[in-house]
């Protein structure tokens, strides 16, 4: 690698260090995001490491869902990052793994975001900078905090097809298979979006009369081919068990194969992207967020801080806007120059198609009402968008609001050329610098996101402790017994197992035989309910009493409206009451309390 992208990946990097501060200075007592899908996800680093140590089935858990176990056979392997962070987990513990990846996050997105933007604007300074932009952006910074944004393989996809389209030759069509297979390894969606968004790419060559050969040659046919078939290759060994759990659909199996193709239609109106979604920063953006209302669950402004947080920057878009201008004009190097200006009109075209795939699947026309509960939308007429037809096809993919990053990558690349433009009329070297720091300040106001659980600190309950010094192994439960996809519940129960190393009822993934034994004994004041743990042979029902009277208080991180009551108090917290254990109090007895979390014992004789 040269030498400048070596020392901007290391520059990337401290502004890393320095925007996540003081996460460096404690890596294992405290991580990057809030306390919601980071959580299983540290479990799973510690899983997998704690079943290939002890060892145990690496693809069937015996540790959840107890006495059933869960399968994990027919779940997919995002191999590249779990190879990875379970690399790592060998030098660290996984709470440090996590937060290394996180961290590398930032640098690896900014230089295959310049590599791209260089490509097109062969201007080191303005692609350098709006690759920094795209790497602290809301959306990747957001995404980071809740789960991996795992989009730093989106610029080389774009760039690999690019360089195909020019030149067609082989190393670009292995290049873009590669890194094609690998962006869909780490996130599906992107890839999936991709595939779509590349037939803009390929229909406005098609439209130039001096690229047309290229695509309608043999040479390109041949070399698309090959793209896809190391694709198909590199995806492989993630597909692979997914394929055997749509052949054998059976119990747990069958129930995540299930699980993907079963969705709502509504998600499509819940995770699509509103209009000012892409116009208003987020609450929690340091300097802006208090101008931001509150829109409710209105038609125009999204709910969820983590898919609906899309915000351009009105520099950006001003950049962006003053490039197409100057193109569309004829003025300047934008003007005259022909590549160039074919580069703009295409990535304009690129971000707008990218734009109405992230809408919801129609636009109402006439009257129309809406359902606030589900976010569906009923009009007297529909002007239907691509994204309805592809949800019949491919369920699977419902939250197209994430095509936001493709949309605010198309306008860094407008972006790139605007600057590049601006430095090249600004004399100085002096007025330079002057005009990219204030740019700086300017991007730092509008992009800046600190909300108050940007880092969590990682705890130990006493109560896990109390656990972990008795020595032999036997089965608990905790309550409230929330669903397996549930952060405050199920997924930091998972996160404590790595303190007590005990077996947990909890975790039933949807739709398997687990799963409608913890419908049967989710209300623990429920004289049958106990006898059915007992009979499995639970040795302690943890009862934490502040998760019943609080809420589910994960629920409010990730929305930028107050949640409704059901969303916050669902079947399983009681409707914010404490279970009445005086009702089963010849069958449970009180042990310990800690704070928060009592402790109860089958009485002998009950079982």
């Amino acid at each position: 690698m040269p030498l400048f992208e070596v020392f901007y990946f290391c520059l990337a990097a401290v502004l890393a260090i320095i925007y996540t501060y003081p996460l460096i200075t404690d890596l294992s007592g405290m991580f990057y995001g809030f306390p919601w899908d980071a959580l299983g996800g540290m479990w799973y680093l510690w899983w997998f490491k704690f079943s290939y140590l002890s060892e145990l089935s690496l693809r069937v858990h015996t540790y959840l869902a107890y006495p059933f176990g869960q399968d994990f056979s027919s779940y997919h392997i995002s191999y590249l990052t779990e190879t990875v962070g379970f690399l790592l987990t060998y030098f660290a513990n996984e709470v440090v793994a996590h937060n290394i990846l996180r961290l590398v996050s930032f640098p690896v997105l900014a230089t295959t975001t310049y590599l791209l933007l260089y490509h097109l604007t062969r201007h080191r300074t303005a692609s350098a900078f709006i690759g920094l932009v795209y790497a602290f952006s809301p959306f990747h910074t957001i995404h980071n905090m809740a789960h991996l944004a795992n989009v730093y393989f989106v610029p080389l996809v774009v760039l690999f097809l690019l360089r195909l389209l020019d030149e067609v030759r082989y190393k670009y069509a292995l290049l873009l298979g590669l890194f094609w297979g690998m962006l869909f390894i780490d996130n599906a969606y992107y890839a999936y979006f991709l595939a779509i968004l590349s037939l803009v790419l390929i229909v406005a060559y098609l439209l130039d009369s001096e690229k047309r050969s290229n695509i309608l040659s043999y040479s390109f046919l041949k070399l698309s081919v090959l793209a896809f078939l190391v694709f198909l290759l590199v995806i492989f060994p993630m597909v692979y068990p997914l394929l055997k759990g749509v052949v054998s659909a059976h119990g747990d199996k069958g129930a995540y194969v299930q699980g993907l193709y079963s969705r709502n239609f509504y998600d499509l109106f819940v995770f699509s992207a509103k209009p000012l979604d892409y116009l208003l920063p987020s609450k929690y953006n340091l300097f802006l967020g208090w101008l931001v209302p509150d829109f409710g669950l209105g038609p125009l402004k999204g709910h969820r801080y983590t898919t609906h947080t899309l915000y351009l920057g009105y520099s950006i878009m001003i950049l962006g806007g003053y490039a197409l201008y100057r193109a569309v004009r004829h003025a300047g190097r934008l003007g005259s120059d022909k590549r160039d200006r074919r580069n703009i009109y295409l990535f304009f075209v690129f971000a707008v198609a990218a734009l109405v795939l992230s809408a919801p699947p129609y636009i109402p026309l006439g009257e129309y009402s809406v359902d606030y509960q589900t976010r569906e939308v009923f009009a007297e007429y529909k002007l239907y968008l691509p994204q309805y037809f592809l949800f019949k096809i491919l369920p699977v993919f419902r939250v197209y609001a994430r095509i936001g990053a493709i949309v605010l990558l198309g306008a860094c690349v407008l972006a790139a050329f605007g600057l590049r433009d601006i430095l090249d009329r600004i004399n100085t070297r002096k007025w330079r610098v002057v005009f990219l720091s204030v740019l700086s300040l300017v991007l730092l106001v509008e992009f800046v996101e600190f909300p108050p659980h940007r880092l969590t600190k990682v705890k130990e309950p006493e109560v896990y402790k109390w656990l972990a010094a008795a020595p032999d192994q036997f089965p608990i439960v905790e309550y409230p017994l929330g669903s397996g996809d549930d952060p405050y519940t199920t997924y930091e129960y998972f996160f404590n197992q790595r303190i007590h190393k005990k077996y947990l009822v909890n975790g039933a993934a949807a739709g398997t035989p687990a799963d409608e034994f913890r419908k049967e004994v989710i209300d623990i004041s429920n004289p049958e309910a106990v006898d059915k743990l007992a009979e499995i042979g639970v040795r302690y029902v943890l009862v934490h009493e502040d998760k019943y009277i609080n809420g589910n208080e994960t629920v409010p991180l990730d929305w930028v409206t107050t949640p409704p009551r059901e969303k916050l108090f669902p079947v399983e917290y009681n409707d914010g009451k404490v279970p009445d254990l005086a009702l089963v109090k010849d069958r449970l007895r009180l042990v310990k309390s800690f704070e928060g979390t009592k402790v109860y014992e089958f009485i002998e004789g009950s079982r």
